[in-house]
This record gives structure tokens, sequence and C-alpha cells, in this order.
């Protein structure tokens, strides 16, 4: 989690994907709060994280309609693994019909 004073400005969560791997899940900074920085260090901790736990590898999915977030996953070293459209909404997707980015780094 990510704050300034008494707000919560970003937050992100990590679970296992692997023996070896972690998956960041729903990294969100506050509107109002982005462009400053924050999503980079969030995701420096993140990977400071798993490197600490003896995870060698994070792995991340992000979707077609948030082009800042591919861009930024791109620029922070993450390789596409895979692209794919899913049909129905789980707890991984915002919706049916919407094409996911599968990213990869090797920590």
């Amino acid at each position: 989690m990510a704050t300034a004073g008494a707000h919560i400005v970003g937050m992100f969560g990590l679970e296992p994907a692997g023996q070896k791997a972690m998956e960041l899940r729903r990294m969100y900074v506050d509107p109002d709060w982005r462009r400053q920085g924050i999503a980079g260090k969030m995701l420096e901790f993140a990977e400071i994280h798993c490197r600490a736990r003896n995870m060698h590898q994070l792995d991340l999915s992000t979707s077609e309609i948030q082009s800042q977030a591919l861009a930024f996953y791109r620029k922070s070293g993450y390789g596409l693994v895979r692209e794919e459209v899913t049909e129905t909404a789980s707890n991984k997707t915002i919706g049916g019909g919407i094409r996911r980015y599968h990213f990869q780094k090797i920590l």
C-alpha cells in the first residue's frame, strides 16, 4: 500500500503463481496521484519483496483498455508471454470479450 499522510494513494496484491513465481494483482494508483512515480515505486517494492522470498519470477496481466499500464509494464522490463480474449468474466478479468496481455519478468 502507498500512502500520503493518512490517505491511501495506491495498492497492489501478490499471490503465488508457481513454486518460484508470484503474480502481481490489481495494482492501482488513485487518479489524483498518478504520474508521480508511485506505480514505479510500488512495482520496485513488489520485485524486492519477491527476491527477498526467493521468488525468481513476477507475472502480471492487464487488459487492452489499460494502455498506460501496457506501456508502463513494457518500460519496466516485462516481456509479453501471451495474449487472450476472455469469453467470460472471472475474478481476474473485468469482463468477457476483452483482450488480456500476460507479462513476465525474471527477477
